[in-house]
């Protein structure tokens, strides 16, 4: 299977989304942010905050690491169930929607507001909800963003999401070296099985 550190989704909200492999299958194989420590680390190789700010982080989080990591879970997989519904061409969940709604609204209650010709929001360093925050913002950009009907899922097998930006629109796979390969093998197999059916 792909594996996370790749960021192969094109907005970090996607690949947040993406930290569960593989999405098809009824129980999960791998979680790669089991907990809040591995949420920093994710978060640090992923861009979204650096390495500077994850030691604030590690630092000031202390007992209120695992509710903040809760909190990063629920937004997941609410982004995951949001996005696979657009990418699939079905309406997102009411239920989601809200949780994402809600997720966006306690990040900018939290947010300092800057100007520099655009509105920007920023965080404390040593708020243990900063990367929730940063994650809630990018969804919700994304989702009202043009590129919104760009958002595909990996199928029909690891499920994860991605946004297409290819100038035509033709990409199918999270990654073509890996489920591309494994999906072209998927079908080689089915065409020789249906041959040897007609013998």
């Amino acid at each position: 299977m792909q594996q996370t550190a790749d960021f192969i989704a094109g907005a970090w909200c996607l690949d947040f989304a993406n930290t569960v492999e593989p999405r098809y299958e009824p129980a999960p194989a791998s979680d790669y942010v089991p907990d809040y420590r591995a949420l920093v680390g994710w978060s640090v190789k992923a861009g979204v905050i650096s390495s500077h700010s994850a030691r604030a982080l590690r630092q000031s989080a202390g007992g209120r690491a695992a509710a903040a990591h809760d909190r990063a879970i629920r937004l997941r997989e609410a982004t995951y169930s949001v996005f696979h519904a657009v990418a699939t061409g079905t309406t997102p969940p009411a239920d989601d929607l809200s949780a994402l709604r809600d997720s966006y609204a306690d990040a900018v209650a939290q947010a300092h507001p800057r100007w520099d010709g655009t509105l920007h929001w920023s965080w404390d360093a040593d708020d243990p909800d900063r990367i929730h925050h940063l994650l809630a913002e990018d969804a919700v950009r994304l989702l009202a963003s043009p590129h919104v009907d760009r958002v595909k899922v990996c199928r029909p097998t690891c499920g994860w999401l991605f946004l297409d930006l290819t100038r035509n629109a033709s990409r199918r796979w999270c990654a073509t070296d890996t489920c591309g390969i494994r999906e072209k093998i998927r079908r080689q197999s089915l065409r020789r099985a249906a041959q040897r059916d007609r013998r």
